[in-house]
C-alpha cells in the first residue's frame, strides 16, 4: 500500500487531508510538526510527503532540506502546502528540494491527482537505483554517492569505512539447489543488511552475491563491530531452501588516494578472509 504522510500544525486539515485519502485507500500517516514527521520519514519511509510550510518548532522549509539531505531522498515526493502564494515563497521550497507545490486552500481533486504523479515519480526514480531483487541500492547510485561520501570525508576530516561482503559457496547453492534458491538466499541477504545497518549507513548490491556497506562518519573499529554484527546474524538466520549460509567480509577504511584504494584494500580483506575459511571478518591492514 502506497504510504502518505501529512505533516501539519493544524488539525482539521490533517482531519480533512485523511478522510480524502483514506477513501483512495492510502496508508496515512500524520504529523503535527517538523520533528515528528523526520522521525515518521525514518521509520515508515512514506512515498509522499504532504508538508506544510508554516509550523512551529521547525519551518516545513527545512524539514524539506533535511529530508534532501538523506541519502534515500529520491524516495520521497514532496509536495508543499502553502498559504502563500508569492512566486519568491514557491521558488525558495522548490529550491529547498520540494517536487511541488500547492496553495492553500487546494481542490482536493487536483491535489490528489499530484499525489498519483508523486507516487509515479518516486517509482521510477526508486526502480533507478534499487536493485529489484534484493531491494538495496545498486552499483549506479553507489558509484554516484561514494563519491559524495568521500568528498565530505576529505572536506570535513571525518572517517569513512567500507565493507565487503560475500556470500561463501553461493556458486554451489545454484548449482545445487538452482537459480530460484539462490534468488532467494539473496533477497533474504538485501533484508538482513538493510537490518543490521544503521540510518547513516549505505546497503549496496556491488554484483553477483557480493554486497557494500559504506559507513559514514566510522572509523575502522566501528566498520569492524558492525561486520562482525552482521556476520553472526547472517551464520544465526534461518534461510530459506538451503540451511548453513554464512558470509564473509572484508573492512578497509578510507585513505588519501580515495575509492579505487578503498576498493582495492577491502577485496584485499575479503579475499584473506575466504583463504582462512570464510565465515569471518578480515579487517585490511598494511602490514597483512
Amino acid at each position: 500500500m502506497n504510504k502518505i504522510l501529512i505533516v501539519d500544525d493544524n488539525e482539521k486539515t490533517r482531519t480533512m487531508l485523511k478522510r480524502h485519502l483514506k477513501k483512495e485507500k492510502y496508508e496515512i500517516f500524520e504529523a503535527k510538526d517538523g520533528f515528528e514527521a523526520l522521525k515518521i520519514v525514518e521509520t515508515d519511509k512514506p512515498g509522499v510527503i504532504l508538508l506544510d510550510v508554516m509550523m512551529p518548532k521547525i519551518s516545513g522549509m527545512d524539514v524539506c532540506r533535511r529530508i534532501r539531505a538523506r541519502h534515500d531522498s529520491d524516495l520521497f515526493h514532496i509536495i508543499m502546502l502553502t498559504g502563500v502564494a508569492t512566486a519568491e515563497s514557491k521558488v525558495s521550497g522548490l529550491d529547498m528540494g520540494a517536487d511541488d507545490y500547492v496553495t492553500k486552500p487546494f481542490d482536493i481533486v487536483e491535489l490528489l491527482a499530484r499525489i498519483r504523479v508523486g507516487f509515479r515519480s518516486v517509482a521510477n526514480r526508486k526502480q533507478a537505483i534499487i536493485d529489484n531483487l534484493t531491494q538495496v541500492y545498486n552499483r549506479n547510485f553507489f558509484t554516484a554517492y561514494l563519491k559524495k561520501a568521500i568528498e565530505q570525508a576529505h572536506r570535513y576530516n571525518y572517517d569513512l569505512s567500507l565493507i565487503l561482503t560475500d556470500i561463501d559457496h553461493f556458486k554451489k547453492v545454484n548449482d545445487t539447489h538452482g537459480h530460484l534458491a539462490g534468488d532467494k538466499i539473496l533477497t533474504e541477504m538485501g533484508s538482513l543488511l538493510k537490518k543490521f545497518c544503521r540510518a547513516s549507513d549505505l546497503a549496496v548490491r556491488w554484483g553477483g552475491e557480493e554486497f557494500i556497506i559504506v559507513m559514514p562518519e566510522t572509523n575502522i573499529a566501528g566498520g569492524t563491530v558492525l561486520a562482525e554484527k552482521i556476520r553472526a546474524g547472517v551464520a544465526a538466520h534461518d534461510f530459506p531452501v538451503v540451511s548453513g549460509i554464512t558470509a564473509s567480509f572484508g573492512v578497509a577504511t578510507l585513505k588519501k588516494e580515495g575509492a579505487d584504494r578503498l576498493l582495492k584494500d577491502a577485496d584485499e580483506a575479503l579475499y584473506t578472509a575466504k583463504e582462512n575459511g570464510r565465515n569471518q571478518v578480515v579487517t585490511y591492514s598494511e602490514e597483512g
